[in-house]
């Protein structure tokens, strides 16, 4: 389950599911873009690595220069549970917009 995730490493998810095959540096640039702060790779990578051990995410090493980085289908499941559980409290909110 997505319940032993910072913030930070649930934003990863979601950039590794929005982009095809991202880079260390895509998804920090995305991050980085989305907190309007600067993300350093000293806090990025250790989270990208945790996250393989956990199982959600894999990398495949791009020509020896970079690695690309994918959901797993467990990664894929704990996503789509976590984005279900959080609809179910801000579905109201459609509501409150209109």
């Amino acid at each position: 389950m997505m319940n032993d995730l910072n913030n930070t490493e649930r934003d990863m998810l979601t950039v590794i599911a929005g982009l095809d095959a991202p880079m260390g540096t895509e998804i920090t640039a995305e991050l980085e873009e989305y907190y309007d702060t600067e993300v350093t790779a000293g806090r990025i990578y250790p989270q990208l690595d945790a996250m393989i051990e956990k199982g959600l995410i894999r990398k495949e090493d791009k020509n020896g220069l970079a690695n690309e980085y994918y959901l797993t289908k467990r990664g894929v499941r704990d996503l789509q549970a976590h984005r279900e559980w959080e609809n179910q409290y801000l579905a109201p909110i459609d509501e409150l917009s209109t």
